[in-house]
């Protein structure tokens, strides 16, 4: 007999979801980073992007009750904390950059489908 236990599903269901956010954190994090790297302009911001910025680009995954959170950024450092920020919206000194939210945007469908497990 067959019997439907809710609670046990969830839980599964979490479970997967979880180990599959990993692997989305892990694939947007590393196409932010192909992107961001590759940006060229302004030529005295390369050391910045690619020593400083780059080192902080990550992920994490966060388990909650009833949801799973995936987030990537750049975290906070002791020099500051909008380093991301700047390259991918612009300042007055030098152009928008976007680096993160085409990582997602433009993958979106393969990160679905990594969610689902394919």
């Amino acid at each position: 007999m067959l019997t439907w236990r809710p609670n046990d599903f969830k839980k599964k269901l979490i479970s997967e979801l979880a180990e599959n956010a990993e692997i989305v954190g892990k694939f947007v994090e590393t196409d932010a980073r192909q992107r961001l790297l590759a940006i060229k302009d302004p030529a005295w911001g390369l050391a910045y992007r690619s020593k400083l910025v780059s080192r902080l680009l990550g992920y994490t995954v966060e388990v909650k009750p009833n949801e799973v959170v995936i987030t990537v950024g750049v975290r906070p450092s002791s020099e500051g904390r909008h380093h991301g920020f700047y390259i991918e919206m612009g300042s007055k000194t030098a152009p928008a950059h976007p680096y993160l939210r085409p990582a997602v945007f433009m993958n979106a469908a393969k990160i679905l489908a990594l969610l689902r497990g394919k």
